[in-house]
């Protein structure tokens, strides 16, 4: 069985980020999960592991955009990249964690009322 290395439990969400290239060039990719270390990205066009990185995360849940630096750590061609966030205290990434757990807490809430009312 294989050990979970992840030092930050990951929460799943679909929201688009946007980056660029060495050349300047914006690029865009979907967020498929988050965590107060970093994020996965999933695009064709992910930077290489070691690049600096500047994110724009659309959170349209939270009504705004949410600027980010990171660090490609994970480089997987024309699928995606892993990247960790230089700034894991980062405010916005705090509420953006908050916003979901909240979310998680609801729709949960909801389920167990359904069932009560079959």
């Amino acid at each position: 069985m294989k050990k979970e290395k992840r030092r930050y439990s990951r929460k799943m969400l679909r929201i688009e980020a946007r980056y660029q290239d060495r050349s300047g060039k914006v690029l865009k990719g979907i967020v498929r999960n988050v965590s107060i270390g970093g994020i996965f990205i999933e695009t064709p066009h992910p930077l290489e592991r070691g690049e600096d990185v500047h994110l724009s995360l659309d959170a349209v849940d939270m009504g705004k955009v949410i600027d980010v630096e990171g660090k490609v750590v994970r480089y997987m061609p024309e699928r995606g990249m892993g990247v960790e966030f230089v700034d894991r205290d980062h405010r916005d990434i705090k509420l953006l964690l908050s916003t979901m757990r909240k979310l998680d807490q609801a729709s949960l809430i909801s389920l167990s009322r359904s069932a009560f009312e079959e």
